[in-house]
């Protein structure tokens, strides 16, 4: 690594650094005041509050890595710039590009990082944190997160109606199952007490099997019968979970089924989308954050850049809000209302870099 490259590097990586956990430090003083006033109403303990707000810190500091990361590039080349740092580097012939690259791949690679932190540990420790809330501030009973109850599930070759589905026990209550033939008519259907997921397949207890004949029904009661269903319990555990609370993939894996179902998807769509446009952010916010700096640093400083670019960000992530709620009420496709302020703001950065170059 060239010496120019780690110089520009470290004073990035510096400004980064006290950028996110200044925001994130920010962040949970305000969430702390919002709800402390809950936490002494229902005379939860102390550590139970600080427990609950160190667990959300990973999902806080995951959303406020665009922002810093343009901070750090506001800053870091505004110092360069104020100590006639980059001056200097023209006159040796070094152009833009050179002192931009370091920035511009350290953005790229925060970008991926922001990707697989929202994906890992930040929901992981956000759904924690929400349990916490849940159960030891709030005291709601902690058995009815365990429960999910009126189920209509289309499975491969069957509809399910269940009753109760007990998620940490794998046991549906109360349910029906409905087979249907390539026409869509009813073939046969099973009334069982219970369905329990054994080993790798699932047993239906105390119930009756129905096969629809062309003139007749014939009826099978059991105790206990073996079923050949493609659906394992994770199919079922998802079903009433916000898409925030899926990862990517179980995200893809679902929204796909809905659609096929042919069932309106544009939430999950969207959500889809936007885990992918969010981590972009970093790299589009340090394209603009050199682009200004540049402009800044002949016709202002720093504070004047820092304004600019927190005006720039904050209509940025505007358009990104307006645009997913177009999205998810159907009015624009997904895929339009969420990459539309990536692609407005890109070519808006591309353009200020020109400009700044002139």
């Amino acid at each position: 690594m060239k010496l120019l490259t780690r110089y520009v590097l470290r004073h990035f990586l510096s400004f980064f650094a006290m950028a996110l956990f200044g925001f994130g430090g920010i962040y949970m003083v305000v969430d702390f005041f919002e709800k402390f006033d809950d936490v002494l109403e229902r005379q939860a303990s102390m550590a139970d509050a600080a427990l609950y707000f160190l667990l959300k810190l990973p999902l806080i500091l995951n959303q406020g890595i665009p922002m810093a990361v343009l901070l750090a590039t506001l800053i870091g080349l505004g110092i360069l710039e104020r100590n006639r740092e980059l001056v200097a580097m023209r006159s040796a012939g070094i152009g833009v590009r050179t002192y931009a690259a370091p920035i511009l791949g350290a953005a790229l690679v925060i970008s991926g990082l922001t990707f697989v932190l929202g994906e890992t540990l930040a929901r992981d420790f956000n759904r924690r944190a929400q349990e916490v809330w849940d159960h030891r501030i709030e005291g709601r009973d902690r058995s009815l997160g365990w429960l999910s109850e009126n189920i209509w599930y289309r499975g491969e070759e069957v509809i399910y109606r269940i009753r109760l589905y007990d998620v940490r026990s794998q046991k549906l209550h109360g349910v029906s199952l409905y087979f249907l033939d390539d026409a869509f008519n009813l073939k046969e259907r099973l009334e069982a007490e219970e369905l329990r997921w054994e080993g790798s397949e699932w047993t239906a207890h105390k119930g009756a099997l129905l096969r629809y004949g062309p003139e007749e029904i014939e009826q099978e009661v059991f105790e206990v019968r073996k079923l050949a269903l493609a659906e394992t319990p994770a199919d079922f555990t998802r079903l009433d979970a916000l898409p925030q609370e899926l990862d990517w993939f179980e995200l893809y894996r679902y929204t796909r089924k809905l659609m096929e179902d042919g069932y309106d998807a544009a939430p999950y769509r969207v959500e889809l989308h936007t885990r992918v446009a969010f981590p972009l952010m970093s790299v589009i916010l340090a394209v603009m954050g050199i682009a200004i700096s540049l402009r800044t640093g002949r016709y202002g400083g720093i504070a004047m850049g820092i304004v600019l670019a927190l005006v720039a960000a904050f209509v940025y992530i505007m358009v990104l809000q307006l645009g997913s709620s177009l999205a998810t009420a159907g009015i624009l496709p997904p895929t339009v209302g969420v990459w539309a302020g990536n692609v407005l703001f890109t070519a808006l950065g591309w353009h200020l870099w020109v400009k700044a170059r002139q």
